[in-house]
């Protein structure tokens, strides 16, 4: 195999990412591609210091990697080991000038003046980002791009790639400007012959050296963010997280954890050690006692979300969580193993079981709220009901979160509910039957519109309604009303956003919110869908 191109007198510099200009005739960058001989790109040319293995990345390098590959990769057969290798180091060159071109890019586009504030929603709307994660990339952009320019130049020409870009970032971010500015220096160079692990020890070893203080103004720092979170793991299961705490009060806690399950081995407990102490962490995060626990069937009839870490637990003694739960139809989960999953506010999915034990725990405690939703074929809100106060779902009424399969009806749950007729959420044409004669919209109103529009209206952000306000798009003090056409849960950030200089908002039907943005560009967001 050979390519047609090969490169000029002089090896693109990387100075512009099109060059000089066109030739007209193909396409072709002038000064950048010229006709030679093809044998100057032969396949040999990605042997170990061959000219393609050794070539710095640009618009020359990308096209013999394209000529190479072919279509569908199939050109990738005919090349020798070695020359595969050589084409991997290509790859990965032209990776790191395009990760670089993006950073760049980033940085200049927020660095315009009339960007300002929210220049990271504009690109998360482009991109399907949330806003938080555009306005992380474009901080980071800025930092490297400005205190690290030896490793952005580095990156640039292909010599390192993101990830040494981050380790260099991340340990010299506690280092004043002109202690960064060595480190640049030196981590850089250093980052070009090194693995990950060695640049990281290298990195600390140096910023030790620069800044010997640097250890505790990190922890001094840090410490000033403690969080505990509980968060969904891939698997499905959960986990529990606690960071930025106190060396001596861990180690200590991990001790007594260690301890009780020790005490839970020796009483009889089943399960490995690891298993007892995520059991005897549970106990003493909920105070309780789990070896008094006599071994009962749940009532959801599984291990109670244990994960086959003991025996099952006992009725009336598992968790109690107070909740606004809202079921919705159609929706099977409580009886069987079909149908959507429950969704959990900050935490995420719930398989059918874990729903059926959350549901119970809710029904368990008596502060918990009770809501209806039912759907359209297409998944989003056709009606959204709340129950009259706490419920407790008691005996006499069916166990907690558990039917025969088929017996859990729509007709049932408003019975239990006591809501008589089903309220519609409005799409399409708004009559303004439901509106009201007041700045803040009642609990049922403003229910329903979170009801058909689950998650913050902006474009890419999740944030869940309940955590959201409700904004009026045309603002109330200038005529807009308080009803569902006129209404919208917005995060505070966007709310802000909203009434930014260049920014532009309109509702033209209920739930359908049509973002303009200052570089004159449009985006559309629609009611939930729900998983039907």
């Amino acid at each position: 195999m050979s390519a047609a191109l090969s490169p000029g007198p002089e090896e693109p510099d990387g100075s512009g990412l099109l060059g000089d200009g066109w030739d007209g005739e193909e396409g072709v960058p002038q000064g950048l591609y010229v006709t030679a001989p093809a044998e100057q790109l032969t396949l040999e040319g990605f042997a170990q210091d061959g000219r393609a293995d050794t070539m710095a990345p640009g618009p020359l390098l990308a096209m013999i990697l394209d000529t190479v590959a072919g279509q569908d990769g199939e050109g990738l057969v005919g090349l020798s080991d070695d020359q595969l290798i050589g084409f991997l180091s290509g790859a990965r060159r032209m990776a790191s000038r395009m990760a670089w071109a993006q950073m760049a890019a980033l940085t200049e586009f927020a660095s315009r003046p009339q960007r300002r504030d929210f220049a990271a929603d504009e690109v998360a709307a482009a991109f399907r980002l949330s806003w938080l994660s555009a306005a992380g990339d474009i901080e980071y952009a800025r930092t490297v791009a400005q205190r690290l320019p030896m490793t952005f130049a580095a990156l640039a020409a292909g010599k390192i790639d993101a990830g040494h870009v981050r380790i260099i970032e991340d340990r010299t971010s506690i280092l004043s400007d002109a202690d960064a500015a060595v480190a640049d220096e030196l981590l850089a160079a250093a980052a070009q012959s090194k693995t990950y692990a060695e640049l990281r020890r290298a990195a600390a070893r140096l910023v030790l050296r620069l800044d010997p203080d640097a250890v505790r103004k990190q922890k001094e720092e840090s410490r000033r963010e403690p969080r505990v979170r509980a968060f969904r793991e891939e698997s499905g299961n959960a986990g529990i997280v606690g960071r930025e705490m106190p060396s001596v009060e861990v180690l200590a806690s991990m001790q007594h954890v260690e301890e009780r399950a020790r005490v839970l081995r020796e009483a009889g407990m089943p399960g490995t050690w690891e298993e007892l102490k995520v059991r005897a962490m549970m106990d003493l995060l909920q105070e309780r006692d789990f070896r008094s626990a006599p071994a009962t069937p749940s009532a959801s009839g599984d291990d109670a979300g244990s994960g086959g870490t003991g025996p099952d637990r006992p009725r009336g003694q598992g968790p109690s969580i107070s909740a606004q739960v809202t079921i919705t139809v159609p929706h099977t989960a409580l009886g069987g193993d079909t149908g959507p999953a429950g969704d959990v506010d900050g935490f995420g999915i719930l398989d059918h079981a874990d729903t059926r034990d959350l549901i119970a725990a809710a029904a368990a405690n008596p502060a918990t709220r009770w809501c209806l939703t039912t759907l359209h074929p297409d998944g989003t809100a056709a009606t959204h009901d709340c129950a009259a106060g706490p419920r407790p779902w008691g005996s006499g009424q069916g166990p907690p979160g558990r039917w025969p399969p088929g017996s859990l009806t729509l007709r049932g749950l408003q019975d239990f509910l006591k809501i008589k007729t089903l309220t519609p959420v409005i799409r399409g044409p708004c009559h303004h039957a439901q509106a009201e004669d007041r700045y803040r919209p009642s609990r049922k109103l403003s229910h329903r519109v979170k009801a058909r529009n689950a998650t913050c209206s902006a474009p890419g952000c999740g944030r869940r309604a309940a955590r959201c306000d409700l904004d009026h798009t045309d603002p109330h003090d200038h005529g807009g009303r308080t009803c569902e056409c006129n209404l919208a849960p917005l995060c505070r950030h966007h709310h802000r956003c909203k009434q930014a200089e260049g920014w532009r908002l309109d509702q033209p039907e209920p739930g359908v919110l049509v973002w303009r943005t200052p570089a004159g560009r449009t985006y559309t967001t629609r009611p939930t869908r729900y998983a039907a």
